[in-house]
């Protein structure tokens, strides 16, 4: 008889993790309007499609990348020198790096809840324990009670500014505040949706050692297949992160599609005012004028509370629309939408007018 294998020591806090699995897994997304996700839903850049083509026409795939220019492109465009940038792939890597290098178990990590998964799910990889603060009723930032949870100083700070999913802004004027008054706590601040709103602290990494600001280039830039997100923070903070990321994790194309972008900015500023200005202002007329539970919120998407969300869901679906159900206490009830085209947006709309779903707002 043989023995049976010894089981794998796996680290406790991987096996007491619950796996992160997206909504619609194994669903081919391609058929539906896709506002489930906050992307964008226009295609990639005239100028990334041509110069990505054009490397691979004169260079090919066959070279490991070197990002020559990309952390100079992206540290002009956020107004530091490019020292203060680190590359990662996606967004997600760099809430990973900044996470792990911070937090090991026991250590506790100061954040508004509910939050972008993401951080929750990393933090309790390291076997961190996360000191959550609600959200306000009004889904408003909890300013008080987030100070009175850092008078036990944590290990780490997360602010997360717009939120995902509620949409929550943060004053600038308290996150530089939360900075300068904790010097030895490092402070992540997660700006994914910055284009969308213009608020930003990514300057102030010169002037103070402990923050650091992640960003993407998965919304406004329309590459979120392509993985593409970056860290702005000190340069000797910087350099320990790089340690933690393996130095062929970005990819060529992702690279050159971002430098063709980043040297037509003006196109992506155009997209964002088109979004915030002209189709999202629609999509608040539209549930204000039916009474129907909402929060706009700060990005590019709102939260909506039908009278029965699970239904809306589905018959959203079946038309051939994706938005997302949030199950977050205290946003079950809830579903995210981000904004499509305005043809996207008047599909969208013309579906829910034929649903009976609706109540008055109560948010």
């Amino acid at each position: 008889m043989t023995a049976a294998a010894a089981p794998l020591k796996i680290r406790s806090g991987v096996r007491e993790a619950a796996p992160y699995v997206p909504d619609w897994l194994g669903l081919d997304r391609h058929n539906y309007v896709r506002l489930d996700r906050n992307e964008a839903t226009r295609p990639l850049s005239p100028h990334a499609i041509e110069a990505v083509t054009n490397h691979l026409h004169d260079r090919g795939m066959h070279s490991y990348p070197d990002g020559e220019g990309l952390t100079d492109a992206i540290g002009q465009y956020c107004g530091v020198p490019g020292g203060h940038i680190l590359a990662t792939n996606g967004s997600d890597q760099a809430i990973d790096l900044c996470l792990r290098a911070f937090l090991g178990p026991g250590d506790t990590v100061v954040m508004a809840r509910p939050e972008f998964p993401v951080f929750g799910h990393v933090a309790a990889l390291a076997e961190a324990v996360v000191r959550g603060v609600p959200y306000n009723d009004d889904l408003t930032f909890p300013y008080e009670r987030f100070e009175r949870a850092l008078e036990r100083t944590p290990k780490l700070i997360v602010l997360i500014n717009p939120n995902n999913p509620t949409g929550t802004h943060i004053d600038l004027a308290f996150i530089e505040q939360v900075v300068r008054t904790h010097p030895d706590v490092p402070v992540i601040v997660d700006e994914a949706y910055f284009e969308f709103t213009g608020r930003t602290v990514a300057p102030l990494t010169a002037k103070y050692d402990n923050l650091l600001v992640i960003r993407t280039f998965s919304k406004a830039f329309a590459m979120a297949g392509m993985r593409l997100g970056y860290v702005v923070a000190h340069p000797g903070v910087i350099t320990q992160l790089a340690k933690m990321r393996n130095p062929f994790d970005v990819n060529s194309l992702a690279m050159v599609a971002a430098k063709a972008q980043l040297a037509h900015v003006d196109e992506i500023r155009a997209y964002v005012d088109e979004v915030m200005l002209a189709i999202k202002p629609s999509a608040v007329n539209f549930f204000s004028e039916r009474g129907v539970a909402f929060w706009p919120g700060a990005a590019n998407f709102v939260l909506v509370r039908p009278s029965n969300c699970q239904a809306v869901v589905v018959e959203l679906k079946a038309a051939g629309i994706l938005v997302r159900p949030i199950t977050a206490t205290p946003l079950a009830g809830t579903f995210r939408m981000s904004m499509g085209t305005q043809e996207e947006m008047t599909r969208v709309f013309d579906v829910l007018d034929g649903l009976s779903f609706l109540r008055k707002a109560e948010a």
